[in-house]
């Protein structure tokens, strides 16, 4: 057995990175054996570990410096063979040695693990090991949620939320791709929280609807109960039933005498366009049937303001569309539709029949 000051000059000359292969051998060999890990452990906490350090920070340190040295061991080996070793461990030694190497290997896996998770904790108070859910509708499909606390959510066509099994003690967070219709339960010690690209929305208990599509331009919140703080762009907007906050571009504004039962219409299975842009319109057919769209320039500027039942083939929504916009439509087949016409035309017949 090596004296215990030759092994710490050892060590020492290890940290320095100045070990020949020979002498992290008998680093290796040294701290082998279950009975020095005092030793080592000693070593560890005068370098590595402050003096409050408690026994399980230095286990694992030991566990890091012994498997140092093996890879180091290895490393050197590689590059240039040792003379052969002027001694060799009992052939029982070197069995315990491989059952030693392979817990130390596990062990430094589950150490480091835990001290990076122990670590992220730390630096962000938010990481959370609470389980989350997400719930995802396709084309035409509609959902209801029920969340852990009694709110509801109406999750629209091709929308995705994501939400905790359980909420955690002083908020309530849940993130929306899409659209959705929220009803909260009223808790004034939990703000429920709607996260949707740039816009956060928060609530203590209320009805509103978000629409967040990624291929909008603008993300919009209405309220049809209550109020709604909505941020975005630094800036905070608060609403009431019947107005509604549109952001687009890095811009975020207000609406006031907002129809807001028409922007709910599709938790009911119903289509209610109220003055809207004709691709916005477009957007939503496409959404709601398995279905392609184009139209002529000249509709470019077209707004739309009709009813459609959810349940109505698109045949007939096309061409009652094509009815209200003045013009026709052409069935491409393979589910594609055209509409043809001219916003000018419209708006000339409609001054013709007014006269």
């Amino acid at each position: 057995m090596e004296d215990n000051g030759q092994i710490k000059v050892l060590f020492e000359r290890y940290l320095a990175d100045e070990c020949t292969p020979e002498q992290i051998r008998k680093l290796v060999a040294y701290f082998g054996l279950p009975e020095d890990n005092g030793t080592l452990r000693n070593l560890i906490t005068q370098h590595f570990e402050s003096p409050e350090s408690n026994d399980a920070s230095a286990n694992g340190a030991v566990q890091e410096v012994y498997n140092r040295l093996l890879n180091q061991l290895d490393v050197k080996t590689e590059v240039k063979p040792a003379p052969k070793y002027s001694y060799s461990l009992p052939l029982w030694s070197r069995m315990a040695a491989v059952w030693v190497l392979l817990a130390v290997s596990c062990g430094i896996t589950a150490y480091f693990f835990m001290r990076k998770a122990d670590h992220a904790i730390s630096e962000n108070p938010t990481f959370s090991s609470v389980q989350m859910q997400t719930t995802v509708t396709g084309i035409g499909e509609k959902k209801k949620i029920l969340l852990e606390d009694g709110s509801v959510v109406w999750l629209n066509a091709k929308s995705k939320l994501t939400y905790p099994a359980s909420f955690e003690k002083n908020s309530r967070e849940v993130s929306l791709e899409g659209e959705a219709y929220f009803e909260i339960f009223r808790d004034v010690n939990r703000p429920f929280t709607v996260e949707s690209g740039q816009v956060r929305t928060k609530v203590l208990g209320t009805s509103f609807n978000i629409q967040a599509y990624d291929a909008d331009p603008a993300v919009s919140v209405t309220v049809l109960t209550g109020k709604v703080q909505v941020n975005a762009s630094e800036s905070v907007i608060q609403i009431v039933r019947n107005q509604q906050v549109k952001y687009m571009n890095g811009n975020i504004y207000k609406e006031v005498d907002i129809d807001a039962t028409a922007q709910i219409a599709w938790q009911n299975g119903k289509l209610q366009f109220r003055n809207k842009l004709l691709s916005d319109v477009i957007k939503t057919l496409e959404r709601n049937y398995t279905v392609a769209i184009t139209y002529n320039a000249g509709l470019s500027d077209c707004y739309v303001h009709a009813d459609f039942d959810a349940e109505t083939p698109i045949e007939n929504v096309m061409e009652m569309l094509a009815v209200s916009l003045g013009g026709n439509v052409n069935n491409l087949g393979n589910a594609q539709y055209r509409l043809e016409g001219n916003c000018k035309d419209i708006r000339a017949r409609a001054n013709d029949a007014e006269e």
